[in-house]
C-alpha cells in the first residue's frame, strides 16, 4: 500500500494506521527475502525511517509518539551491523565515479581493497538473530496500531507536524550556512529527510504545487546524507588500519567532494525552504480540505 493518504481514510487517525501496517509489512519483508542481497537490508531500514517519518507528522496529537519512535529505531539499529559491512565500499565507489580526475589510482585501490578486507567479516556473519529481532521489534509495533489515537482531529495534527518539522529544517539551513561544519550539515539532514517523508504523505492533496517541494528535499537528503558518509569515511580512514601515503592522497579529494557537496546543499536549502513554517502549513492544510471536499 501507498505511503500517502488517501480520499478512502476516513480520518487521520485511519490513515495513520494504515500506512504503518503497510510499511512494517513491507520492511519485515524485505528482511526475510532469502540471500544476502545488502539492497533487501536497506530497504528494511528505510522502512523504518519512514514509519518514523509518518509518525513525526502527527507528533503533537500522538501520545505514544516517543515509544513507537524508539521502537522504529531499535528496529533499524539491529540490521546496522549487516548493512555496516559495506558502507564504506559504497562511499568510496561514489567518490571515485565523482571526483575521477583528481584521484590517485594507487591511493584508490590500496584504500578499496582495504575496505574490502573489513567487509568481509560481515558478509560471514550469521544474519538470523539481527533479523529475528528486527522483525519482533517490528511485530510488537504492529500489535499496537490498532489502539493508536490522536488527540484532536481533522487535519491539525499533520498541520501542527508539518510546520514543526519545517522550521527545524530553515534553522538546520540558517546553522549549515554559519558554521559550515559537517556536523551541522548532518544534524540538518534529519529535518530535511522528515519533511521528504511528510511531502509523500501529503502530495495527494495537491500533487502539482507539492511534487517540486518533495523533489528538492529528496535531492537535498540524499545530497546531505553522502556528504556525511564521505565525513565519517575520512575519520574511519583516519582511525584505521590504512596505508598512511594512501590517506594522505585522499584527503584533498574528499574535502573538494565535501565543498562541492556544502555549495550544492546551501542552494537546494534556499530554494526549499524561502517559506514561511506557520504560512506553508495553512495552504496545505487549504490544499487538504478543498481535497476532502471533492
Amino acid at each position: 500500500m501507498a505511503y500517502r493518504l488517501k480520499t478512502s481514510d476516513k480520518t487521520l487517525t485511519a490513515a495513520l494506521r494504515r500506512i504503518a501496517r503497510a510499511q512494517i509489512d513491507r520492511a519485515i519483508a524485505a528482511a526475510d527475502r532469502p540471500g544476502e542481497n545488502p539492497r533487501d537490508i536497506h530497504e528494511a531500514r528505510a522502512r523504518c525511517k519512514k514509519l518514523r517519518g509518518l509518525i513525526r507528522l502527527v507528533r503533537p496529537a500522538f501520545a505514544g509518539f516517543d515509544a513507537e519512535n524508539a521502537a522504529f529505531r531499535d528496529a533499524a539499529k539491529a540490521l546496522e551491523r549487516l548493512r555496516a559491512g559495506g558502507a564504506g565500499l559504497e562511499t568510496l565507489d561514489r567518490l571515485a565515479r565523482a571526483a575521477s580526475e583528481g584521484l590517485n589510482a594507487d591511493a584508490l585501490a590500496a584504500i578499496r581493497a582495504r575496505f574490502v578486507a573489513e567487509a568481509l567479516p560481515h558478509l560471514a556473519t550469521d544474519r538470523r538473530a539481527d533479523i529475528a529481532a528486527f522483525r519482533a521489534l517490528l511485530s510488537d509495533a504492529r500489535a499496537r496500531i490498532a489502539d493508536w489515537r490522536l488527540s484532536s482531529r481533522g487535519f491539525a495534527p499533520a498541520r501542527k507536524g508539518l510546520q514543526k518539522t519545517y522550521a527545524q529544517g530553515r534553522r538546520g539551513l540558517e546553522r549549515a550556512r554559519e558554521s559550515g561544519t559537517a556536523e551541522a550539515f548532518h544534524d540538518w539532514r534529519k529535518p530535511v529527510k522528515y519533511h521528504w517523508y511528510h511531502a509523500q504523505l501529503l502530495r495527494p492533496v495537491k500533487p502539482r504545487r507539492i511534487d517540486p517541494q518533495r523533489a528538492l528535499a529528496k535531492a537535498l537528503g540524499e545530497m546531505l546524507g553522502e556528504h556525511h558518509d564521505l565525513h565519517d569515511m575520512r575519520a574511519h580512514l583516519a582511525a584505521g588500519d590504512f596505508p598512511s601515503r594512501a590517506v594522505a592522497a585522499m584527503q584533498a579529494p574528499i574535502a573538494a567532494e565535501m565543498a562541492r557537496m556544502e555549495a550544492g546543499a546551501l542552494a537546494l536549502g534556499a530554494r526549499l525552504f524561502e517559506d514561511d513554517p506557520e504560512a506553508l502549513a495553512r495552504r496545505w492544510q487549504r490544499w487538504w480540505k478543498d481535497w476532502q471536499d471533492h
